[in-house]
């Protein structure tokens, strides 16, 4: 399986609903989004990226598409 997406959509892990997308600068090492709150429109959870690093996003992210 190919794993070589520009980017990467963000999708609530509740409710499945698409949050924003992310575009990959091929940096395993760099840490991603750190401090931005991102909030769920359709179930209204708030969630924080902590310590995210493209290489944990690009192994966990099925077609494309990483839950959060």
């Amino acid at each position: 399986m190919e794993k070589n997406w520009s980017t990467v959509q963000l999708h609530c892990r509740e409710c499945n609903a698409r949050m924003m997308d992310y575009t990959l600068c091929q940096d395993d090492d760099r840490i991603v989004l750190q401090g931005i709150t991102i909030k769920c429109n359709r179930c209204k959870r708030v969630m924080m990226l902590k310590k995210y690093t493209e290489g944990m996003i690009r192994k966990r992210a099925g077609k494309g598409v990483f839950c959060i």
